[in-house]
């Protein structure tokens, strides 16, 4: 026989406490009414006493049906207050509560625990392409899935947005917190039925795992974060656990980008330039390469700074400077006779896609007085391929101008010769680790003499990096190719000495 709980019995006998009195009092009214009616003598009343009871019945009832109204609408908040709303999951209040009480568990009885934080890849475009109603409904089928990849004893929460995490309590290994990501992995990947939509996704999965330093509940949600991040920086759709090194890693990138944001406001940065030659050695034309000297660091490499500067959106302000810097300087070159071709500047995708772009270059131009004719844009391939419709536009609209195009790097992009034919481009640049080897290896030969014989038949000017020795250059000469810029000719030089290097004759 099933046992009724004490919680049940408590709720359960004010109810009955309440049927009795209504009973006894309708009894005590039929016996007044009904005289002849076999009714226990305990239960004749008189009519005001039985009027009494039945009236008190009554308002019990009322004040019951309030109370449990009442009940219900405090139950229906506590519920809201600590759950998300579209899947059912606990909210962030309450999974902190509950990593809280987990954290102390584990510190007293020296268990290990992790907490996964998981981002969806590529929700957004999802989002914003079908509606949010088909975001939302995909986002509870998601839910469903992460249920069914935990143990009964997990927590799991939605942080908002596309963002979950998953509190994985008393755990024997640190590979069991990594089987669990894989099944998440393999779960989410899996199509969902969506509106008449089958849907694809994947996610990116970051974990921290208690250990015995200070760490605390809030920090283990920090880490898991870091870890999402350079999972997506993996290229997304996999896992990385967190780290102290990724930790100091990503202490290093913070420093860096303030210490940039410092750079550009007080003059950290400044310009070199680097003599491109023509099949005769003669200059031809330059091209501005930015430099940090930092205060305490030292000289701090192009390649360690503008890819940062391009993730954070640092790029937009120091692009800016870049070419205000070289647009004056490529005015004070031709003012003094010694810019026979173009200055070049390069381009990076966020400034090249920005709103507004166009307006700003025409706006920079008239305020340092360059002609648009004496400019040149290194567009990389990356460029080129994030919206190729719109990059065709725009190169248009550059050309119109009179502002020439040059693709950096080609051949390292992977669709390199399939939209040459529809982009007016004036020249393409070929990429230094194809060049450094064309004496020696003949597949890079190879590349080389085929991208210099595809533009001469094209009409595009065709520009060696990377030229270190005299046979690299005869040899690509030979094949016909245009321009040459690298060591052999000329290192990156301030605009002193650039000025120096060409009245001297190059």
């Amino acid at each position: 026989m099933p046992q009724v709980s004490h919680a049940l019995r408590l709720q359960a006998w004010p109810l009955l406490l309440l049927a009795c009195t209504l009973l006894a009092g309708f009894a005590g009214l039929l016996a007044s009414a009904f005289p002849q009616l076999p009714v226990p003598e305990p239960l004749r009343f008189s009519w005001a006493g039985s009027l009494t009871l039945v009236v008190g019945g009554i308002v019990m009832s009322a004040w019951l049906f309030r109370s449990s109204g009442r009940a219900l609408l405090l139950k229906k908040l506590a519920y809201q207050a600590s759950h998300d709303a579209l899947t059912g999951l606990a909210n962030r209040t309450m999974f902190e509560e509950k990593l809280q009480q987990d954290f102390t568990l584990a510190r007293q009885n020296n268990r290990l625990m992790a907490v996964l934080f998981i981002d969806l890849d590529e929700f957004k475009p999802i989002n914003d392409t079908l509606g949010h109603k088909v975001g939302d409904r995909l986002l509870v089928a998601v839910a469903r899935a992460l249920e069914a990849c935990i143990r009964p004893t997990d927590t799991l929460a939605r942080f908002g947005g596309d963002e979950f995490v998953v509190l994985l309590p008393d755990l024997e290994s640190a590979r069991q917190a990594e089987e669990v990501a894989e099944r998440i992995l393999q779960k989410i990947a899996l199509p969902q039925q969506v509106g008449g939509h089958e849907l694809y996704l994947s996610a990116s999965i970051g974990i921290s795992l208690l250990d015995d330093s200070e760490t605390s509940p809030e920090k283990l949600i920090r880490q898991a974060d870091m870890a999402m991040y350079k999972a997506k920086r993996q290229g997304r759709d996999t896992f990385q656990v967190y780290s102290a090194e990724l930790d100091a890693k990503l202490s290093r990138r913070v420093t860096l980008r303030q210490d940039l944001q410092e750079a550009i406001r007080s003059g950290q940065l400044f310009l070199h330039y680097q003599p491109q030659v023509d099949q005769n050695g003669k200059f031809f034309g330059v091209e501005a390469l930015v430099r940090w000297q930092h205060p305490t660091r030292g000289l701090i490499a192009p390649e360690r700074f503008l890819p940062l500067a391009e993730e954070t959106g640092q790029i937009v302000p120091l692009g800016k400077w870049i070419f205000t810097q070289a647009c004056k300087d490529a005015v004070q070159l031709k003012e003094m006779g010694l810019l026979p071709g173009r200055m070049g500047v390069n381009l990076s995708p966020l400034q090249f896609h920005r709103p507004g772009f166009l307006d700003k270059l025409k706006k920079i131009l008239a305020e340092t007085g360059l002609p648009a004719d004496l400019l040149e844009l290194d567009l990389t391939e990356g460029v080129l391929m994030k919206d190729r419709c719109r990059a065709i536009s725009l190169v248009n609209s550059l050309q119109e101008l009179g502002i020439s195009t040059a693709i950096d790097d080609f051949g390292t992009g992977f669709s390199s010769f399939s939209y040459l034919k529809d982009l007016p481009a004036s020249s393409i640049k070929i990429d230094k680790s194809f060049v450094e080897n064309v004496v020696t290896n003949h597949k890079d030969a190879a590349v080389c003499k085929g991208v210099i014989t595809m533009a001469r038949e094209m009409g595009l000017t065709v520009v060696a990096e990377g030229v270190e020795d005299e046979a690299q250059f005869d040899i690509l000469r030979a094949w016909g190719c245009h321009r040459f810029q690298g060591f052999y000719f000329a290192r990156p030089m301030a605009l002193d000495a650039l000025v120096s290097w060409a009245q001297e004759g190059g």
